[in-house]
């Protein structure tokens, strides 16, 4: 019987042990932090008649980012005028598969996608001048949080 019970008190010992030595990585920092999370990015390049949109999305943690998308939609570009005025949202008009997609992104990989917007809104071209762009992605995936990228577009005359 006193076999047991030291047997268990060292059991308890050490599971005491263990707890109290676990390392909490979010409270760990060091070096960059940005290189060790997901980041989705876009890339807006205006050529006169229209704008390009390229988004991408990277993995730079260690591990494999499984996104879950609830339609064939990936991602929404809105773009705002100075006033803040919707001049263009990539999902209005537009419809999508009704699928549950998914996309699993290796350590270190990515994945990238173009969108071309012809500068018009409600059938007619926009003023020259400063735009905000917004692309969220609508994939969501575990200890993710949802990813937006924001950069300004310059339209010139």
């Amino acid at each position: 019987m006193k076999k047991i019970a030291a047997i268990m008190f060292g059991l308890l010992f050490l599971v005491g042990c263990g707890q109290s030595s676990e390392k909490d990585d979010s409270e760990e920092v060091s070096g960059n932090v940005e290189t060790k999370e997901v980041q989705f990015t876009v890339d807006v390049k205006e050529s006169g008649e229209n704008v390009q949109f390229e988004m991408t999305l990277k993995n730079n943690t260690e591990e494999e980012k499984n996104f879950e998308f609830r339609s064939g939609q990936k991602y929404d570009i809105i773009v705002l005028d100075k006033n803040g005025a919707e001049v263009y949202k990539y999902s209005k008009g537009r419809m999508f598969t009704q699928a549950i997609q998914y996309l699993n992104l290796l350590p270190g990989k990515s994945q990238t996608w173009q969108e071309t917007w012809d500068l018009k809104s409600n059938g007619k071209k926009v003023d020259p001048g400063e735009y905000d762009v917004t692309v969220v992605l609508t994939g969501k995936a575990e200890g993710v949080k949802t990813l937006q990228a924001k950069e300004k577009l310059t339209v010139s005359e």
